[in-house]
C-alpha cells in the first residue's frame, strides 16, 4: 500500500528508510554515464561527514598501476569537500574496462584501509558501446 507523509510526500518503507541511513554512512561510489555518442563517464566517489583528510584519495588514485590503460586519458577532480570524480573525455572500447579497474582498486583499498572503516557500496551503470 503506498502511503504519503503529511507534506503529501511519498512515505518510504522502513527497509527504504534504514538503506538510507546506510548509504549516509557508506563511502559511495557511484557509476555515471556522461554521454553515449560520444561515450563519455565518470565514477564519483563520496564520503560521509565524519571521515577526516577524504583528500587522501589523490595520494591513492596517483599510485594506481593503470598501466594496461594507456590509452585511455582521464583525471581526478575534487567536486567539493568530500566528493571527487574520476573522468574519462576520450571515450574507447577500454573506457569502461578502466573504469571498472579502478572501482574495484578504490572499492578495495577503503575496505582494507582500517581508518575507513566502513562500508563501500558501488552504485549505478554505463551504456557498453
Amino acid at each position: 500500500m503506498i502511503e504519503f507523509n503529511p507534506d503529501g510526500s511519498l512515505k518510504l518503507s522502513d527497509g527504504q528508510i534504514r538503506n538510507q541511513e546506510a548509504e549516509k554512512r557508506s563511502i559511495v561510489i557511484t557509476r555515471e554515464q556522461l554521454s553515449v555518442k560520444p561515450a563519455k563517464a565518470r565514477i564519483v566517489i563520496r564520503f560521509p561527514e565524519d571521515i577526516p583528510n577524504p583528500d587522501e584519495i589523490i595520494n591513492f588514485y596517483s599510485r594506481i598501476d593503470d598501466s594496461q590503460f594507456k590509452s585511455v586519458s582521464h583525471s581526478l577532480s575534487q567536486i567539493d569537500s568530500r566528493t571527487f570524480a574520476v573522468k574519462v573525455d576520450q571515450g574507447s572500447m577500454m573506457m569502461y574496462s578502466l573504469l571498472n579497474f579502478m572501482v574495484e582498486c578504490f572499492k578495495m583499498r577503503f575496505e582494507q584501509d582500517i581508518r575507513y572503516e566502513r562500508s563501500v557500496l558501488v552504485k549505478g551503470t554505463w551504456a557498453n558501446f
